[in-house]
């Protein structure tokens, strides 16, 4: 059993059906199951006993059918958080809370795990990805599968392949040799197969200039070469051409309704163009689904304060100490001590990313000011935002009308807590987003100060934006060819408006939609910084005790469709810290990001934390690592890099073409920083937690076709705690390693345990271009056991494969 099958407990074809006879079925039924019916629902195969089944979108947590701000749902913590925990049954079981819930709410599909590799900071959708290194996010994609899946709910691993940039990404080429290829990009997708996956969804971009789900060379590996019995998805609007994507071996187009599969398949069987086994072999693979999906599965959620506590543990596991100057951590604040809890995400924290993905909590979650108040009950805390937001404000409440095309009434009215929308299907008062017609938001808002506030419009039609009657902006269709992008984006205009503190004004944005397949309204606002905000929180920080500074994203700062061009925190964050910093030197920095954020400010502060995206139980998980009832045990599942110019890719972008050339920043990842010679700010792999380690010497044995290596490892402190243990695997002739295995290990202070790391032939393998095949090198390989790619520690073993 190799590591991947170990960490997940499955394998290919664990689930062994009876043929499907389709052959006596007609043409139209069976192309019927190859489509969708609207934005989550696919056709099935009723008369093979398959029911439409319903597809949502995640890895998060899951997505309202129907984008519905009203529909709640448990967020969970991102694939970046849960990469930093470093620990595949974590992360299994946190999977499996989403498998309980999308089989209480009748989903058969959930679209994750992201298992793209963020290949650099910059990448809008980073914070759904795992890590930077495909070992890691293979074991760990894997697991995740394994924990939905053995509930009954069909993982679809996404986006195949190589989905890593936002910009232009349903035009853009990537340019990537078949080494890089096959060890890196696909590396994951192919552990996933190795899992037992149960549906794939092809990437919008091409790759070596065919799209994703047209690209039969890498839908033959998918199918062919690693005998996925799966569905192969498009992801959702893809699908360009009938004929080649079936072709390739795509099996099912969404959303609906159908465009280029169903009625339209069937007709290319019967013109010639399509063979009908392709018909068949795509029905059989969804009624395939089916059958799995209804399987019995775990219905009932597990106890409540068990979720809680597996949520919680997953936060804390996966938060990184980067940085602790002199043991400030944990905070020893006590009776007759201050805190000061200062920074905008203190009171308003980034949870998610700004996706189509967005999940709605059941409750709203606690904040981390909240929180830290909660926690340290016999101390003054002290709570200031100390900067203003720097993104979009929704409003609270909104009157929502739709009127159909030509209605002067509207056929619907909603008064909605929020005041950004999208539609895949039902329009209120309108129907479909195919329709038009209009949409008119409607609200009454008194500002809290006198000033200069931003009102923000936008969205899939023309619209005008009015204050009292009076217009204040207008807002253009957008080009049909970039909806998604508007959509994905929240694309919006401007206008300033000078109110007055305590008088109410009614705000009014009317959209006359143009008839597509998603519709989209955004109205919001921007409130001038309140006068002080700076002194008052550096005041607090002067007479503390200690400082936590909670920094980093707002609701917008990680979105579809848009990449980011820094990673340095926002002009007004950077002045509060410097301010706050100079001060309290017992500052303790929390980054609520969902990606590397620049640190040349670390040295400036006593200790920095990254929690990332850690779900709705983050504030009360951040609470008590602070304070010390848990540890915090993540390590780096990124590479941060001491400037931006150091990340790879740095100043490469789409050429001309809309070509990416991989080729031109290989390798990526910590691999980049070994073979450049750059020194990380932190490097991959590194997390202090709240004692010391230290590394005994390790040996190697071998058990069946695999390599043990055993590590004695010391806890060097007074306190339990934990620690991961790298192993970094070197062919001969290869400048610099790249990790293979790990282990996570717990021990009382001052005892010894032992990491133990299995690796199979898949650690030795590399890929051999001219054969087209795969080959173990011969000759010595070098492992470096470490606890960080940049560890100064590291020992090294020789064996042979």
């Amino acid at each position: 059993m190799t590591e991947l099958q170990e960490a997940t407990g499955s394998a290919v074809g664990d689930l062994p059906l009876d043929e499907l006879p389709l052959d006596e079925l007609p043409l139209d039924e069976l192309a019927a199951a190859t489509a969708g019916v609207n934005g989550w629902t696919a056709h099935g195969l009723p008369v093979a006993g398959v029911a439409e089944l319903t597809l949502l979108d995640g890895p998060l947590g899951l997505v309202s059918r129907t984008m519905d701000e009203r529909d709640t749902a448990t967020l969970l913590p991102s694939g970046t958080s849960l990469a930093a925990s470093w620990d595949p049954d974590l992360v299994r079981r946190v999977a499996g809370l989403l498998g309980e819930d999308a089989r209480r709410d009748g989903v058969d599909v959930v679209l994750g795990p992201n298992l793209n590799l963020p290949r650099t900071p910059f990448s809008g959708r980073a914070f759904e990805m795992f890590s930077e290194d495909p070992h890691l996010t293979s074991v760990l994609g894997a697991a995740w599968i394994r924990g939905l899946q053995e509930h009954g709910v069909a993982a679809c691993a996404k986006h195949f392949v190589a989905n890593d940039t936002e910009t232009r990404r349903q035009a853009m080429d990537v340019a990537v040799d078949e080494r890089e290829l096959r060890e890196v990009y696909l590396a994951p997708f192919e552990a996933a197969v190795e899992a037992g996956v149960w549906t794939v969804l092809t990437a919008y971009n091409r790759v070596r200039g065919e799209h994703c789900c047209e690209n039969s060379a890498l839908l033959r590996v998918l199918r062919e070469e690693w005998g996925f019995d799966g569905v192969t998805m498009s992801d959702w609007f893809a699908t360009r051409d009938t004929v080649a994507s079936a072709l390739a071996g795509l099996d099912l187009e969404m959303p609906g309704a159908p465009r280029c599969f169903g009625p339209a398949l069937a007709d290319a069987v019967r013109a010639g163009a399509v063979p009908a086994d392709r018909v068949r072999d795509a029905a059989d693979r969804v009624v395939r689904l089916g059958r799995r999906v209804a399987r019995t599965g775990t219905v009932a959620p597990g106890d409540a304060a068990e979720r809680v506590e597996l949520l919680r543990t997953a936060a804390a596991a996966g938060t990184v100490l980067l940085h602790d100057d002199g043991g400030i951590l944990p905070l020893r604040t006590v009776a007759g001590r201050t805190l000061a809890v200062l920074g905008p995400n203190a009171v308003v924290p980034c949870l998610q990313g700004g996706t189509f993905a967005k999940v709605t909590p059941a409750v709203r979650p606690t904040t981390p000011a909240e929180a830290l108040v909660a926690a340290f009950p016999d101390a003054e805390v002290l709570v200031a935002p100390g900067s203003a937001p720097t993104g979009l404000q929704p409003f609270a409440e909104v009157v929502l009308e739709g009127f159909a095309p030509g209605a002067a009434e509207p056929g619907a009215t909603q008064v909605r807590p929020t005041s950004t929308f999208v539609w895949f299907g039902e329009i209120p008062g309108i129907g479909g987003p195919g329709v038009g017609g209009r949409v008119r938001l409607t609200t009454r808002f008194t500002a809290s100060q006198d000033g200069r506030h931003e009102l923000l419009v936008g969205g899939t039609g023309d619209a005008v934006l009015t204050v009292d009657g009076e217009p204040v902006a207008s807002w253009p269709a957008p080009d049909p060819a970039d909806v998604m992008g508007v959509v994905a984006r929240a694309d919006t205009v401007a206008a300033d408006v000078d109110l007055v503190a305590g008088r109410t004004v009614t705000v009014v944005a009317e959209f006359d939609l143009v008839p597509g397949r998603v519709q989209s309204v955004t109205l919001g606002h921007r409130p001038p910084a309140p006068p002080g905000l700076l002194d008052e929180a550096v005041a607090l920080a002067g007479r503390a005790d200690d400082v936590v500074l909670v920094l980093g994203d707002d609701r917008n700062a990680s979105r579809e469709s848009a990449d980011r061009t820094t990673t340095h925190l926002p002009a007004g964050q950077l002045e509060l810290l410097r301010a706050v910093a100079a001060v309290n030197p017992r500052t303790v920095v929390v980054l609520d990001a969902g990606h590397q954020v620049d640190t040349s400010w670390a040295d400036t502060v006593g200790a920095v934390l990254v929690p990332w995206y850690a779900g709705e139980e983050f504030a009360t998980a951040l609470a008590e690592v602070l304070r010390g009832d848990r540890e915090p045990g993540g390590r780096l599942p990124l590479t941060f890099a001491r400037s931006d110019e150091d990340y790879p890719g740095a100043g490469v972008g789409l050429d001309e073409d809309l070509v990416l050339d991989y080729r031109r920043v290989e390798p990526a990842g910590h691999a980049h920083f070994a073979t450049t010679g750059r020194t990380p700010a932190y490097p991959f792999g590194h997390g202090l937690g709240y004692t010391t380690w230290r590394l005994g010497r390790a040996s190697t044995s071998r058990v069946g076709g695999e390599v043990v290596v055993h590590v004695p490892v010391r806890n060097t402190g007074h306190r339990t705690g934990s620690d991961v243990v790298q192993v970094y695997g070197r062919a001969p002739g290869e400048p610099v390693g790249r990790l293979v295995g790990s282990a996570r290990v717990q021990a009382p202070g001052g005892s010894v345990t032992t990491a133990v790391v299995r690796l199979g032939r898949t650690a030795f393998r590399r890929w051999d271009t001219g054969a087209g095949a795969w080959s173990v090198p011969s000759g010595p390989h070098v492992l470096t056991v470490a606890r960080s790619a940049a560890d100064p520690d590291a020992q090294e073993l020789e064996v042979t494969p």
